[in-house]
């Protein structure tokens, strides 16, 4: 099999340098956090060849092992079929890129940052399975028994992960591997709430600004995106009703698509 290396750029005070990549007792690669810049390296004759290997450790597996196809085969003096990226495979990480794209487009940043954050950690632990074809039922099963080793609760976190993957695969019209996991019961949890004397130590804390915000936060009920996006002219102090709008700006839309107005106590008006 050729021989194809992976290095990963680095940016030092003198520019951009590539290092190679440490591995462990049993020869595999230490990826380390986060993504990268990586390189694949070959010689040809006494001549070192490099070329780009992807921004993550499944594109830069990937990358390799094409490469060394290619290389094996003009050795064996064999004619490679050329593929078409776009009809053959579907690239986990293009696959992913794309699906989020209609995500940030139709639904609130904060389910955003949800769908975005699980697909991410998805195709790290399945790496380096890098086309979506290669993911199997068991893979998803064993992903979500990782999480809830880490203490995620099965009701809530990972009925949601296990939502999430299943609509990332039913986009892209493939044999969805996520129908054959078992649905997880959907539970909510009971909200912890502060006694009267722990709010009296809070409130005492708080400056005349924070505990406007916070007396308002805690009379009215609203979400978090529905306080951070509040102007005054959704205060009506008369009335003694703050409303709840969809603010353009902020790209905030209200749950469930309905605008409404909540009333406000006599304490906080």
């Amino acid at each position: 099999m050729a021989r194809v290396n992976i290095t990963r750029q680095v940016k030092t005070h003198t520019g951009w340098k590539n290092v190679s990549l440490d591995r462990d007792g049993r020869g595999r690669i230490k990826w380390g956090p986060g993504a990268g810049r990586y390189i694949l390296e070959w010689y040809e004759g006494a001549r070192r060849r490099r070329q780009a290997g992807g921004t993550t450790p499944a594109e830069a597996l990937e990358a390799q092992r094409r490469k060394r196809l290619e290389l094996d085969a003009r050795q064996s003096n064999v004619e490679l079929p050329v593929l078409n990226e776009e009809e053959d495979t579907f690239p986990l990480q293009t696959s992913l890129a794309n699906f989020l794209k209609d995500i940030r487009a139709f639904r609130k940043p904060l389910t955003y940052q949800k769908y975005e954050h699980i697909l991410e950690l998805f195709c790290e632990y399945v790496a380096p399975k890098a086309d979506a074809r290669q993911i199997t039922t068991d893979d998803v099963k064993r992903f979500l028994a990782w999480r809830k080793s880490k203490g995620f609760d099965p009701g809530t976190t990972l009925y949601t992960d296990r939502v999430i993957l299943h609509n990332f695969f039913s986009k892209l019209k493939l044999d969805n591997p996520v129908k054959e996991v078992p649905r997880l019961p959907r539970f909510r949890k009971k909200p912890v709430a502060y006694t009267d004397s722990e709010l009296k130590k809070f409130f005492a804390a708080c400056d005349a600004w924070e505990k406007a915000f916070f007396a308002l936060a805690l009379s009215s009920g609203l979400r978090r995106g529905e306080l951070k996006t509040l102007h005054w002219s959704d205060l009506d102090l008369a009335r003694k009703r703050v409303y709840v709008t969809a603010k353009a700006e902020y790209q905030f839309i209200p749950k469930d698509w309905e605008e409404r107005s909540v009333p406000l106590t006599r304490e906080v008006a």
